[in-house]
């Protein structure tokens, strides 16, 4: 990896550049959970149809991060990122067409602009900011987090104040289009491009590169699958739409300190696998809370919250030590992403297929539990002593 290696902080442009590519990097996505039935009307689609399309972009992050490599190395990390807000930019616009089959390819463009940004993202962060890559990687999760719960609480009162999807949807075009002139304006730096090392086929045969692409994808998962789901979940237990989009909101919310403070909770409880089995547990609890209503739905939220932002940054903390270097950290990076993501996308399609249309969540909610059950005993087998390459 190569790369300005800058000893001055960088000026204020490139601050709010940054700020802005990591506020659209999650928002697009979970603006759209809070606002399903006005979707599912407004597109004259049925459950299933909504699925595939929460399903859509976590497929396309998995499918397109590993061509984040690839065109960093051809056009340089600073243009890649222009290149993937354009896609943004694109795709959000085309969100403000009323057609399904537009929404999907418009979602599409979105997914895979935030592909390659979830790759990219934090090698920009850390030229940037080489001497306090901790705490930029913390603050990164806790942002990405933060763009979430934009995504989800802003939705409704948009949607009453304007009385049409295109004011939630449409404040993402706004978003993207601010962070592309950010860094229009922001002071030209020397090429930046990234270099992987080579696949190593001999990986899929490992147990253990499952379990870091289970711990990366049934958290992806979970998190995805609930931004998705949960509004709904809600409003079918009485909630207003507004009420339903703010437990989404806390949701996410919540998961932005957690995640900033995962090495000190870490720390606290004596490693890696008691964190996981007491994550596991936080969410198992939250998910079930969920179904109790009132103020036990938002404990459930704030519960299963708590172990969204931890379990994101375990996945990174996973990555980079079960390797050796950095080329072996991109490697399966790119593999657990690439793999996870996919996974991850089959989450809220499964769940549009299993929920019937008659407020009856037994079975979503078995499913996501599996699905959390998998999450941990996979970190548990993973966090051992054993290493990916020898």
């Amino acid at each position: 990896m190569t790369g300005i290696k800058n000893t001055a902080y960088p000026p204020i442009i490139v601050f709010l550049a940054l700020l802005m590519t990591i506020l659209v990097m999650r928002g697009p996505i979970t603006c759209v959970g809070a606002v399903a039935e006005e979707i599912i009307k407004t597109l004259h689609i049925g459950y299933p149809a909504y699925g595939f399309l929460t399903a859509l972009p976590i497929a396309c992050f998995g499918l397109f991060c590993a061509a984040a490599p690839a065109m960093s190395k051809r056009f340089g990390l600073l243009v890649t990122v222009l290149i993937c807000l354009a896609l943004i930019l694109i795709g959000t616009a085309g969100r403000l067409i009323p057609s399904y089959s537009v929404m999907l390819m418009a979602t599409a463009l979105i997914g895979i602009g935030i592909a390659v940004l979830n790759v990219l993202m934090p090698v920009l962060l850390r030229d940037y900011f080489p001497n306090n890559i901790a705490l930029v990687m913390g603050v990164f999760t806790g942002f990405i987090g933060f763009s979430g719960s934009i995504g989800a609480y802003f939705s409704v009162p948009l949607l009453d104040a304007f009385g049409s999807l295109e004011a939630p949807l449409g404040l993402w075009v706004l978003m993207s289009a601010l962070a592309l002139v950010a860094w229009f304006l922001a002071p030209r730096a020397k090429r930046i491009t990234v270099a992987g090392g080579a696949f190593q086929w001999a990986l899929l045969k490992k147990p253990l590169t499952w379990a870091v692409i289970f711990v990366m994808g049934m958290q992806s998962l979970t998190i995805y699958t609930t931004v998705a789901w949960l509004p709904t979940i809600l409003s079918t237990l009485g909630f207003s739409a507004s009420e339903a989009g703010l437990g989404s909101a806390v949701f996410l919310l919540v998961s932005a300190p957690a995640s900033i403070l995962t090495a000190a909770f870490i720390k606290a409880v004596g490693g890696e696998r008691p964190a996981s089995l007491i994550m596991t547990a936080s969410f198992a609890i939250g998910i079930v809370l969920w179904l109790l209503g009132g103020t036990w739905s938002f404990v459930g939220c704030v519960l299963a919250g708590i172990p969204q932002g931890i379990t994101f940054s375990m996945a990174m903390i996973l990555m980079a030590k079960k390797t050796n270097s950095l080329s072996q950290l991109l490697v399966i990076s790119s593999l657990a992403q690439g793999i996870g993501y996919v996974l991850a996308g089959f989450g809220p399609f499964i769940c549009g297929l299993l929920y019937q249309g008659d407020g009856q969540w037994l079975s979503v909610v078995g499913f996501m539990l599996c699905a959390v059950a998998l999450w941990g005993l996979s970190a548990w087998y993973a966090f051992g002593d054993r290493k990916l390459f020898d």
